[in-house]
């Protein structure tokens, strides 16, 4: 039987041509000064610099989410982290990565995912500075560009963000552990069989805000792995809130592995995990 959701438009072809124009804007800025900077607010109900651009091509993203589906509500980094969300809405990270001092990275990630009936159902991750895009229908996962450009690590690396890099190594000594600022990079690198594992250590004060990772955790399932949180729920089966920490894997036995990562303590902080 044919539902009003199965009418719909898939995420991709919702997205797919902004992404194509937010990803020639993210060129051409990384080719030019910077431009103007301002305060907006962050998930954890702070305010952080960012660029005009990054508030431009949020709204161009926004804006094609709302015309295709205009009753789903848009939820993104103005939302506070650990509000309750609506059982239907699309999550929206807009790009990350874009630096305010002008810094040339090449960290920039684009995510989104669709939440129906409180589940993740499609999700995708755009990687325009490597020209690699990852899309998950239904449990299927797609990719457009060439893979090889992205960063291959040693086969059982895990990668970390740089707030937690030197815990990481002191848990597992002998272990290469490599720094990956971006949340969304991390998990659709694990998903692509670039690097065994990536974790966001649950230290106090961290977090991860459901828009950063729920498309990227629907790409790790599709792709054979899990992404389990501290409070060991399923990433890919849960309905997205705020994590203090997770730990994405291709295989059961690397879960295990990496277990002591999942009970690291350290300072309190207040930064997002990444």
């Amino acid at each position: 039987m044919t539902t009003a959701h199965d009418k719909l438009p898939s995420l991709a072809a919702v997205l797919g041509p902004v992404l194509d124009e937010t990803a020639a804007e993210i060129d051409a800025f990384r080719r030019r000064d910077p431009g103007l900077s301002r305060h907006a607010s962050s998930a954890h109900a702070g305010a952080e610099p960012v660029t005009e651009l990054t508030l431009r091509l949020q709204d161009m993203l926004t804006g094609a989410l709302t015309r295709a589906w205009p009753e789903v509500p848009v939820i993104t980094q103005g939302h506070h982290a650990f509000e309750v969300l609506p059982d239907n809405c699309v999550l929206l990270a807009p790009p990350s990565g874009i630096s305010p001092s002008g810094d040339r990275r090449a960290d920039v990630a684009v995510t989104a995912c669709r939440i129906r009936a409180g589940f993740p159902v499609e999700g995708i991750v755009d990687l325009p500075s490597y020209g690699v895009r990852v899309e998950v229908d239904r449990g299927m996962l797609s990719v457009t560009g060439d893979t090889d450009r992205l960063p291959a690590f040693p086969w059982d690396t895990v990668l970390t963000g740089p707030h937690h890099l030197s815990l990481a190594r002191r848990l597992l000594p002998g272990r290469p552990v490599a720094e990956v600022p971006t949340t969304s990079i991390k998990l659709v690198l694990v998903a692509l069989r670039r690097a065994q594992a990536a974790a966001c250590l649950p230290t106090s004060g961290y977090s991860t805000a459901p828009w950063d990772y729920a498309g990227a955790a629907l790409a790790v399932h599709s792709a054979g792995g899990k992404t389990i949180a501290a409070d060991a729920s399923n990433l890919a089966h849960s309905r997205p809130r705020a994590h203090t920490g997770w730990l994405a894997t291709r295989t059961l036995h690397a879960a295990a592995d990496l277990a002591p990562l999942m009970h690291a303590v350290s300072p309190p902080s207040t930064q997002d995990c990444e």
